[in-house]
């Protein structure tokens, strides 16, 4: 098993927000200094999950959101998770205030157990630090200057590119090989830090042997990819690396 990172600050004396790093459709980053007993810092990335609802006007700058949520839980990847009391279930196909709230808990802690389970596996994925109702918590992959970019707006030569797809195979053969699709993997939801890449935003992971559209979910993020390398000159065959994909599986 892998140690915690010594980086990691654990027992903080005070979290000190230094504001917003991005707002994407369903959850908005905050960065937080978290100062320890001994002096220490560390950078963490907070990770808010938006309001799904906004009743009232200025509802989310009290809460400290620039914006409200438009990612839908979509169906397709709940399949496979499922709720052990009745009453839950019930709320959640019903979709009402309690589903909705259960989702979003579920949905929460779902990333962080996947995310978990991949830095043990090895992939390159910000430590999941803890995860509360609405918000999780992860290593910030950047520095005091900035956050890490997308790998669409990392400025890669040919070099840098190659490098990058090298690293994604590899990437997907740990997430692979560990059991699950990301779901919704583009050069959105990758950075470029370091000279590695950085695989983000699971909430959405599917088990591909649990959910009955894992493989398609798969195969999507493979083309997605694969599709982004090839316009930037690299060269790639998404079909084939699904198949070399499904025999590690």
């Amino acid at each position: 098993m892998r140690p915690i990172p010594d980086w990691l600050v654990v027992e903080s004396v005070s979290d000190t927000e230094i504001g917003v790093v991005t707002t994407g459709k369903e959850a908005q980053i905050d960065l937080v200094e978290r100062t320890g007993h001994d002096g220490r810092t560390c950078l963490v990335a907070r990770k808010r999950y938006l309001p799904r609802e906004v009743h009232n006007k200025g509802e989310l700058e009290a809460l400290g959101f620039q914006r409200a949520s438009t990612f839908r839980h979509d169906v397709r990847y709940r399949e496979g998770r499922q709720f052990r009391k009745s009453r839950d279930r019930r709320a959640v196909e019903r979709m009402t205030t309690y589903g909705k709230h259960l989702l979003q808990d579920r949905w929460t802690g779902h990333e962080y157990d996947v995310m978990s389970a991949l830095w043990q596996a090895g992939l390159t994925v910000p430590y999941p630090i803890e995860y509360g109702t609405d918000v999780l918590e992860l290593e910030f992959v950047g520095d005091r200057n900035g956050a890490a970019p997308q790998l669409r707006s990392a400025r890669l030569d040919a070099v840098g590119l190659a490098d990058a797809y090298a690293q994604l195979v590899d990437g997907l053969t740990l997430i692979v090989s560990a059991g699950w699709a990301h779901g919704d993997l583009s050069a959105y939801n990758l950075l470029w830090w370091d000279d590695r890449l950085w695989f983000i935003d699971f909430p959405q992971a599917v088990d591909i042997a649990a959910n009955p559209m894992g493989l398609d979910f798969l195969h999507r993020d493979v083309v997605n990819v694969c599709d982004w390398f090839g316009r930037r000159g690299v060269d790639t065959d998404g079909e084939a690396l699904f198949a070399q994909l499904l025999a590690v599986m």
